[in-house]
């Protein structure tokens, strides 16, 4: 294990015959259950790391947990399940990287009949599970920065239990793309600084219903999870309705209810145009963008760090540059 990377929470699937009910997430902050706590632990300690260094520049997170250049493509491997069930999983992820547009790629190990974990293999960057409970994935970098290779990285609990063809119906589809989404690194819609949804959420409803159980969270926690994110450098686009990273909210969640900007009755249930495009920017086609990209990041990131040691502040228990910059990464053609 490296040092450590995470961010998920997910709710709770309740599965019956072709039916499933709950909503998409990669933590979702609706209190049905999710990643265990102490993996979120680890990821609000390293947020907090971050933020003793400058906590002027909140963004460089979402640029941090990108996919380094060293990285042509990514290894997923699957926790149990069946063939069939992790084929369709397959199909419906490997959307994201089935564009001309993106310079990493999505490896799933043979067609029809996808990898299984192997904690003592080689690194798989993507570990799906359906054991756990919820939907909910690890941004980006941190499946292998904070989490362990016998660890679930994925998880769509109850996935496995029905019948492959229902996984492709709009809501289990969105629920796949919205993790597989997480995965790439991408945030979720309703904290990106140019919504409204910060000023549009019924604050006190919130934080009393997940402060209370199952998932007792406590504000700080509510923070990371609901609040938009603050900091110039995060990369973003104007506010999509449509994104797969958007979260249906009951409309208790909003001071006007149904009627918010930031309200949608629905989970999408497809990527978006604006979502492809945000992905299509964080990892261009041409090989010589994403490494110029990634050296401007690695560059300002190493100047941040800098600064902040000469006034004495000292990162604790994480190795930053190491951690995000210093991947072997994977090659194309390596199995």
């Amino acid at each position: 294990m490296k040092a450590m990377k995470t961010l998920a929470l997910g709710c709770g699937v309740a599965v019956a015959a072709l039916a499933l009910t709950g909503a998409a997430g990669a933590h979702d902050p609706k209190g049905k259950g999710g990643m265990p706590k102490e993996q979120m632990k680890r990821v609000m300690a390293g947020m907090k790391g971050l933020d003793k260094i400058d906590d002027q520049k909140k963004g460089i997170y979402s640029r941090l947990v990108q996919w380094p250049p060293s990285y042509a493509k990514l290894r997923v491997c699957f926790m149990g399940g069946n063939k069939a069930s992790n084929a369709k999983v397959a199909e419906i992820g490997n959307r994201w990287a089935n564009d001309a547009g993106i310079g990493l790629k999505l490896d799933f190990g043979k067609a029809g009949n996808p990898r299984n974990c192997d904690p003592n293999g080689r690194e798989s960057q993507i570990r799906v599970s359906y054991a756990e409970g919820g939907y909910w994935s690890h941004l980006g970098q941190n499946s292998v920065v904070y989490v362990a290779q016998e660890e679930a990285s994925m998880n769509l609990e109850g996935f496995d239990q029905v019948d492959p063809a229902v996984l492709d119906q709009p809501e289990p589809r969105g629920i796949i793309l919205h993790e597989f989404g997480h995965a790439l690194g991408l945030l979720h819609e309703h904290q990106s600084p140019v919504a409204t949804c910060g000023n549009e959420f019924n604050w006190d409803f919130i934080i009393k219903y997940l402060g209370g159980p199952p998932n007792n969270w406590d504000k700080e926690t509510i923070e990371f999870n609901m609040a938009p994110m603050g900091g110039e450098d995060l990369m973003m686009t104007d506010f999509d309705s449509k994104s797969v990273m958007l979260y249906s909210f009951p409309p208790e969640y909003y001071v006007n209810g149904d009627k918010s900007a930031c309200y949608i009755p629905f989970s999408n249930p497809d990527i978006s145009d604006a979502d492809r495009a945000t992905i299509n920017y964080m990892y261009p086609s041409d090989p010589s963008a994403r490494i110029k990209n990634f050296e401007q990041s690695k560059a300002e990131f190493a100047q941040m760090m800098q600064k902040a040691e000469a006034a004495g502040t000292k990162s604790v228990g994480i190795d930053y540059m190491d951690s995000y910059f210093g991947s072997k990464g994977v090659a194309a053609d390596e199995e």
